[in-house]
């Protein structure tokens, strides 16, 4: 309604009456439907399956009938009911507003310190009032001194509020008496800019001895509705504070919720002189009459000074509620609406969402907080786009609730469906069974937020239709934000209990919201906005998906380009480890009987991925797989595994062990892969249709059970610390991976750790690039260190590196400069190679003496050293020179 009223330049409802009503709805539809398109478009671009051919739309006349039906149901078990009383109201959009849909804003306000006479016992004498207390100085006037942010509210002033337990001082002040709490006066007095020694207190008298004392009220001869009002001091000891103001508060029953509960304690009278639309009607006088109720703030202000009951106005900012459609300040207003009687089913909401799965738990004693404090829901709304009202009334008084077309149909004597909107709705009638006079559909709509409530049913076409309903109801898992406490949440079990008895969800997930990289809300006007759509042209749509599932999805995401980047460079990760197996196990293989320790060891952290996954997935923890599978991925199998089997999976490989490490790294990637699909659906299926050709990965099963060796994990643990501490050591001593080293020597921390190592020795030899690794004696004070040797202490013990093997580190060092030159030329894997060397005499005796293990680490069919060739590049090393030209053999 806001958008096309926007696009139509409306600017009342007033407009809308003028353009059409009918006019104005199939714009509504039109807009309605033509987001439906772009909304299904955006979620299906990032990945989101879900059917988008069927998307349920409220404003089909099935789900209106779903809406129908559970309006029915309350109001037959007794909870619907037509009553006045204060509720918000959108002066713009003039109609009522829930408590669940009213946003915040600071808005800036008068406020007012108003002097209110209390008057005089008949016969009195000047000064002498109704409970005027002792010890008062004769022929002074006693005012009561309230203060207010509202002074709008003011013509409907019917009484003042006092706390009975608290003291009020009696204070002369400029020839008369200001009445205020004991403990406020010195911040009332100079607020009233009052200097200490210009007034005193001259008495003191306990909230409950004012009860009852009447005061005139200033504008009562200005204002029709307050004819004949006997204004008084009732007591509350609820709604009295000294937060704030005088200890004294105006009481206006038609324009605030706790106001009219005392009026209502204490009989008051109920006067709210402003209509819908904001403005004040005829009883608040020919004054004000026709004015905006905000807008009238300066013109009552000004009418009280020259009254003489001003004594102060100032300006305070505050928190004020505003309509959460176009943000227009709501004004709380006495208008005769429908209401369900939610507190009377409190307890059984409460009950109900004790038996939800709510994912934190935590979110679930939220909406328990919000849940207590409930009051009775005002569902009708006097606008034109939406579910109607399904009552029906004549003007006996007779009134029908109408629950299905069915029913309408047989009532009404219709012969063909009817659009259920306004205006075609509003036309339908039939005779009062009680007078024959005609039965009129009460004009108002549903709040909107019923429409949203009855979802979980309206949406699968019940009551008509029951087959889908038996089969999906209730609803197994829901997602949304904080916001939908108060709102989704809050009006589906509302509807759910007064429909079924019972909640319509049983699992819960709360997610947080999108801030910039500060931890700021993203808003136009500070120029952090970043889209979807803008990581998506940069990044991806799986570096999107998986970035934003990274983090708790309860907990408010902090956005930041680093991390995309950072994600992007994980999926990067991913895919260099399908091509490697892409490369190196193109085809299926068999699995070996046996397995390499390092084999069974990736299957192993496999199984715990797979383990933890299915527990993630089901708990609602998805950040928990999505950063175990970074680190499996990254660490564990590109890292460590890959670098381990690369030789053995070489085209040029053969013997044992080939076809095992080939069928894991098929295994590991095809697992990974099915894993990781929920996350990252698009790269997820490439690699499937690229590598295993089997549909789609998305409908494939969840990869079955395994066996995880946490023995054999914990011992990889300890050679991979090792393996760092090597690394670490050769940084700080300059020593290249590259080069191989005559020894590791390390001495365990303990038994476990040296079990570890002497079982897997040999993976450290071969990943710290070493002839042997030696393994002390557990760890005593450095034994077996070399004296004066500089180690490197590690988690489970010390390493000391050996002397590195220069003349081996040089044949390392020609293998990877021949394998770049390879790279460069544009060769594959799988590409034989003719490599023709020249050196000097040293090294070119070296490198034959080596030719064999040359030839195999390069690809070459066969090594020729020459005197005479055109170089593709010289490698110099440490006083060592080998120019370098190959070819494709």
């Amino acid at each position: 309604e806001v958008k096309v009223e926007k696009e139509l330049g409306f600017r009342t409802k007033k407009d809308i009456e003028r353009y059409g009503i009918g006019k104005f709805i199939e714009k509504c539809k039109e807009f309605a439907t033509k987001n439906i398109a772009t909304m299904s478009a955006q979620f299906l671009d990032l990945g989101v399956w879900m059917d988008w051919d069927k998307p349920y739309l409220t404003l089909h006349n099935s789900y209106i009938e779903g809406a129908w039906h559970t309006f029915k149901a309350a109001a037959e078990s007794g909870m619907l009911y037509k009553g006045a009383m204060p509720a918000h109201v959108c002066t713009r959009c003039e109609t009522v507003v829930a408590y669940n849909e009213i946003e915040h804003a600071q808005l800036t306000d008068p406020a007012v310190y108003v002097k209110l006479e209390i008057k005089r016992k008949a016969g009195a004498k000047r000064g002498e009032k109704l409970d005027a207390g002792k010890g008062l100085p004769q022929g002074l006037n006693e005012f009561l001194v309230i203060w207010t942010t509202t002074p709008w509210t003011l013509p409907a002033n019917v009484a003042v509020m006092a706390h009975p337990e608290f003291e009020y001082a009696k204070v002369r002040a400029g020839g008369e008496v200001l009445i205020v709490a004991r403990e406020l006066v010195e911040a009332v007095m100079a607020k009233l800019g009052k200097e200490p020694g210009s007034y005193e207190i001259v008495d003191t008298v306990r909230g409950k001895r004012l009860a009852g004392l009447e005061y005139e009220h200033p504008l009562s001869r200005l204002v029709p509705a307050q004819q004949g009002i006997a204004h008084r001091v009732v007591l509350s000891a609820r709604y009295v504070t000294l937060d704030a103001g005088t200890g004294l508060v105006h009481c206006a029953p038609g324009h605030g919720a706790e106001d009219f509960a005392v009026g209502k304690e204490n009989k008051l009278p109920v006067v709210s002189p402003v209509g819908l639309d904001g403005a004040f009607t005829a009883q608040a006088g020919a004054w004000l009459a026709g004015k905006h109720a905000k807008a009238a703030d300066p013109l009552i202000i000004a009418k009280l000074s020259e009254l003489g009951a001003l004594l102060k106005k100032e300006a305070v900012t505050h928190e004020y509620p505003t309509c959460w459609r176009c943000a227009t300040p709501l004004l709380l207003l006495n208008v005769p609406q429908w209401f369900f009687k939610v507190t009377a089913i409190r307890e059984q909401l409460l009950a109900e969402n004790k038996k939800v799965k709510w994912t934190p738990a935590w979110a679930g004693e939220r909406f328990t907080d919000w849940l207590e404090n409930l009051g009775d829901w005002p569902v009708s709304r006097q606008r034109y786009w939406g579910i109607p009202l399904p009552i029906w009334e004549c003007s006996c008084g007779e009134t029908a609730v109408i629950g299905s077309y069915a029913e309408l149909a047989k009532l009404a004597g219709l012969r063909k469906d009817v659009d259920f909107h306004r205006p075609a709705i509003d036309g339908v009638s039939w005779r009062c069974a009680k007078c024959g006079e005609p039965m009129r559909r009460v004009l108002d709509v549903l709040d909107v937020w019923f429409d949203a409530g009855v979802a979980a049913w309206a949406s699968l076409g019940y009551p008509r239709d029951k087959k889908l309903f038996e089969g999906l109801w209730p609803a197994k898992f829901e997602l949304e934000g904080p916001d939908q406490f108060r709102g989704w949440w809050n009006s589906q079990l509302i509807t759910g209990v007064l429909t079924f008895g019972r909640a319509p969800f049983e699992n819960v997930l709360l997610h947080g919201f999108a801030l910039d990289a500060k931890g700021l809300k993203m808003s136009k006007s500070l120029g952090n906005v970043v889209g979807p759509e803008d990581v998506v042209a940069r990044h991806g749509r799986d570096v999107l998906r998986m970035y934003l599932l990274s983090g708790a999805a309860w907990e408010d995401f902090a956005f930041n380009w680093e991390g995309a980047k950072e994600v992007q460079r994980v999926l990067n990760i991913f895919w260099n480890a399908a091509n490697f197996v892409r490369s190196y196990a193109p085809q299926d293989v068999e699995k070996e009987k046996e397995l390499s320790i390092e084999d069974a060891w990736i299957v192993s952290r496999l199984e715990a991925l797979r383990s933890l996954g299915a527990a993630a997935f089901e708990g609602r923890r998805v950040h928990e797989f999505v950063n175990a599978w970074r680190d499996f991925v990254v660490n564990d199998f590109s890292r460590w595994y890959i670098k381990l089997v690369r030789d053995r999976v070489s085209p040029w490989a053969s013997g044992p062990g080939k076809q095992a490490a080939q069928w894991t790294l098929r295994t590991v990637l095809e697992q990974s892969c099915l894993l990781l699909a929920p996350v990252a659906p698009f790269i997820s299926e490439q690699v499937w249709h690229e590598l295993f050709g089997k549909g789609s990965v998305h409908l494939q099963a969840w990869p079955a059970k395994g066996k995880q060796d946490e023995g054999l994990e914990a011992q990889m643990a300890v050679a991979e610390s090792a393996v760092e501490a090597v690394g670490a050591l050769r940084a700080e001593k300059g020593v290249k991976l590259r080069w191989p080293l005559r020894a590791i020597r390390v001495a365990p921390k303990d038994a476990r750790a040296r079990k570890a190592l002497l079982a897997l020795g040999g993976i450290v030899k071969f990943l710290g690039n070493a002839e042997k690794v030696e393994v002390l004696e557990q760890l005593d004070a450095g034994k077996g260190l070399r004296q004066g040797s500089a180690g490197k202490e590690f988690e489970f013990g010390i390493v000391e590196l050996g002397e590195p093997l220069m003349e081996e580190a040089f044949v390392r060092e020609l293998v990877r400069f021949v394998q770049e030159r390879r790279k460069k030329a544009g060769l594959l894997v799988t590409d034989k190679i003719h490599l023709v060397l020249r050196a000097d005499a040293g090294s070119e005796e070296l490198l034959k003496a080596r030719e064999q293990a040359l030839a195999k680490g390069v690809g070459a069919e066969d090594v020729v050293f020459s005197a005479t060739l055109t170089p593709l590049g010289t490698l110099e090393f440490e006083g060592r020179s080998v120019q370098v030209a190959l070819r494709k053999a």
